[in-house]
């Protein structure tokens, strides 16, 4: 995957209010969208420290303080906005008091991405930030003069982490993203992104195996999962002559390309096209570097006769 893509776009904003967070989960409301995105800008307050010792750097540490997010939109509906301000709206009228409490809220929205995917697709970013209390925007206006200037509406969120903890997490969810030209994101997950807010992520940690066979002048790497979870090899991972290789008959390595299979399945593949020139493949390995798409290493695979 290309990782390097500028970003053109914003859109498919996307609200739903926090009904319950505690030890035993995160339950939210219907999704809302918000229609009319100008610009998201979010502010992780995140920073490195730096300790010093024997007269110089001696240690660093990450820390990330509040998630503070900025949304501009052309206008939000007015029940909606009230809503997320937890203001009271009667017969039409909102009524601000100073002892208003905005309700938690989840947040996603789509960011376009510079290019195209493998499959000739536009390519996104899809995010979710978890639980967070919208603030009062500012408001006012201004005459019209001879040219117009529209004004927007800017409403600011801080985002903090949930309740709910996870499985295989310390502590709970601030966010999470996807991009649509990942290989390693099921299409499910793409497809139902926006249905609800997502919070935690699905991983198999089972034993991953490999077996080779050689047919059709080429060499099939097929994988698979003791729990028959679906997954993609990671790209990254094949390396050839170090976590993935072909012999020839006299143990050196037959000089080639290799195609991953990018669609999660129960059988994904590895296909190794020996160059015109190259010796015949007569065995194949696999280490522990090869990886499936959960961060699981392959059970080595020392000599497979083809």
């Amino acid at each position: 995957m290309a990782n390097e893509a500028p970003k053109i776009g914003l859109d498919n904003v996307v609200v739903a209010k926090v009904l319950s967070d505690d030890a035993n989960g995160i339950t939210f409301d219907t999704v809302i969208p918000l229609k009319g995105a100008v610009n998201a800008t979010v502010n992780p307050n995140s920073d490195v420290a730096v300790d010093f010792a024997d007269n110089g750097p001696f240690f660093s540490a990450s820390n990330r303080g509040n998630t503070e997010l900025t949304l501009e939109m052309i206008d939000v509906d007015v029940d909606v906005l009230a809503a997320m301000l937890g203001q009271k709206k009667v017969n039409g009228v909102t009524v601000e008091t100073p002892l208003d409490q905005s309700s938690d809220y989840a947040l996603g929205f789509r960011v376009w991405l510079a290019g195209k995917d493998a499959n000739g697709n536009n390519r996104y970013q899809y995010f979710w930030y978890a639980k967070g209390k919208f603030s009062v925007p500012e408001t006012g206006g201004e005459t019209k003069t001879d040219s117009l200037n529209f004004g927007h509406i800017s409403v600011t969120a801080q985002f903090v982490q949930t309740q709910f903890v996870p499985n295989g997490q310390e502590t709970g969810t601030i966010c999470t993203h996807i991009r649509t030209d990942d290989p390693s994101v099921p299409a499910s997950v793409k497809t139902n992104w926006f249905n609800a807010p997502v919070v935690s992520v699905t991983s198999d940690d089972s034993e991953l195996t490999v077996t080779a066979a050689y047919a059709d002048s080429k060499v099939t790497f097929t994988g698979a999962k003791d729990s028959g979870a679906s997954f993609v090899f990671a790209q990254g991972s094949v390396i050839d002559g170090q976590t993935i290789g072909v012999l020839d008959e006299n143990g050196a390595l037959v000089k080639g390309t290799y195609a991953v299979g990018t669609t999660a399945s129960t059988a994904p593949t590895i296909v190794f096209t020996p160059d015109a020139d190259a010796e015949t493949p007569v065995s194949g390995f696999v280490t522990s570097g090869l990886k499936d798409s959960f961060g699981v290493g392959a059970t080595p695979m020392i000599d497979s006769s083809l």
